[in-house]
């Protein structure tokens, strides 16, 4: 059994931060998934208003910047971003890479699953973009 899948959450919090956040977008997978991929980690959670403005829709890449930013929030932010807004910082460039995106195993199977949620519709569908 996958249990990756019979429990796709990093932790409670991240369970509750989609319960709290992700609602607002039931009817979009792809913000779902957006959504769920900023909750992995408890820095992104705890500072998700530094990331994305949930009122205007938009992405705030100069959090990037921020002191709480660990290289592992960056990575997840960056994967986040570029799934919703095909955004990739000129910056960090390097971090966008699959190799450096699933480079932590802590993470790897919640960003995979965020993957998964993010392409729901074109995996149920047998769509090929």
């Amino acid at each position: 059994m996958n249990t990756a899948m019979t429990n796709p959450w990093s932790s409670q919090a991240h369970a509750e931060f989609i319960g709290n956040y992700g609602f607002w977008h039931k009817g979009n997978q792809k913000k779902v998934a957006f959504i769920y991929l900023l909750g992995i980690l408890r820095v992104t959670r705890e500072h998700i208003r530094e990331i994305y403005d949930f009122e205007t829709d938009e992405i705030h890449p100069e959090c990037l910047t921020r002191s709480w930013v660990t290289p592992l929030a960056r990575r997840t932010i960056m994967l986040a971003y570029n799934l919703h807004t095909n955004w990739i910082p000129p910056e960090y460039p390097e971090d966008c890479s699959p190799s450096a995106l699933f480079d932590n195993p802590q993470v790897h199977k919640y960003m995979v699953i965020g993957l998964q949620k993010f392409y729901a519709e074109d995996l149920d569908n047998g769509s090929h973009h």
